[in-house]
């Protein structure tokens, strides 16, 4: 978001891209996949999404959280349930999510597309039980799925 000239202003139906002055905004495919996943398959009727962001330009990530599409008529904010998007680092985000929504860390699942630090380490050493997933290319269809089995094998 600190990258972008103008705050976001609309959705480029054609690319599904938030275009913010001659920028454009995209989701990566892992994660247009998880949102269309987790609005759309019974499996997930009763997980809770949250975002995470330590960006200090909260009305622009909002706005493209309003803008994306995920299905027609449905934005990646309205899959929300939880928003944590001010300056702090995860360890923060991730306690206020478990105060904020009463779930244990260890029903949590977090992807991280940090290349100059390493939020998954700090959030499980700050939240022990978090499932956390490095997605060092963003998050792609098999990191989704990867991140998945991962949580899965928590559980058994």
């Amino acid at each position: 978001m600190f990258e972008l000239q103008q705050s976001p202003t609309r959705l480029d139906e054609a690319t599904n891209s938030v275009v913010a002055g001659t920028d454009r905004v995209r989701l990566f495919k892992g994660a247009e996949q998880a949102l269309l996943e987790l609005s759309t398959q019974d499996r997930f009727s009763d997980t809770r999404v949250a975002v995470a962001s330590s960006t200090s330009r909260k009305k622009s990530a909002m706005a493209c959280l309003r803008l994306f599409q995920v299905s027609p008529g449905v934005t990646a904010n309205d899959v929300l349930s939880y928003r944590e998007i001010y300056p702090d680092n995860k360890g923060t985000h991730f306690k206020s999510l478990r105060k904020a929504s009463g779930i244990a860390y260890e029903d949590m699942l977090f992807f991280d597309d940090c290349n100059w630090g390493d939020n998954c380490r700090d959030v499980e050493w700050a939240c022990p039980g978090v499932v956390t997933t490095k997605t060092p290319n963003g998050l792609t269809p098999e990191k989704w799925a990867e991140g998945l089995a991962k949580f899965a094998e928590t559980k058994r």
